[in-house]
């Protein structure tokens, strides 16, 4: 196990975003104002438009999936960390269409028609994202 980090419990946020904003950008930029720097986010709602990613890990690339229609957030989950000395969210979602197919991955955009987002802010030293040789991802590391 190469991170294990104890945090504490912190302040809670409930939050709706703007129509047609852009989701990522939105809660990044949420929880940079509340001052968040470590976190659990989860979300529901609807996206008029989203672009979902899946990690290839042999090409060490994300293979971007464009969904180019309403869909409604069945399930978002995600936590905040610090990349490059600022918050960052990283974030899975599963989106379901109008049929009731679900697509799920790594988010990577989407534009928001309505949706509510919860922030649980964990206190303590956040861990820091770093770029790991092996996967090529920017995963936590303590930061030492």
């Amino acid at each position: 196990m190469s991170l294990v980090q104890e945090l504490r419990p912190g302040r809670l946020f409930l939050s709706s975003l703007d129509h047609d904003s852009e989701i990522v950008a939105s809660i990044t930029a949420l929880a940079e104002s509340l001052g968040v720097e470590v976190g659990a986010v989860s979300a529901i709602g609807a996206l008029k438009r989203a672009t979902i990613g899946y990690y290839d890990q042999e090409t060490h690339e994300y293979r971007a999936i464009e969904i180019d229609r309403p869909v409604e957030i069945s399930s978002l989950s995600g936590n905040i960390s610090i990349r490059d000395g600022k918050p960052f969210l990283h974030a899975h979602a599963t989106l379901a269409d109008s049929q009731g197919n679900v697509r799920g991955g790594h988010l990577s955009s989407g534009t928001v028609f309505a949706a509510e987002v919860f922030i649980r802010e964990l206190c303590g030293r956040p861990p820091t994202r770093t770029h790991d040789p092996t996967t090529d991802l920017f995963l936590w590391s303590d930061g030492d």
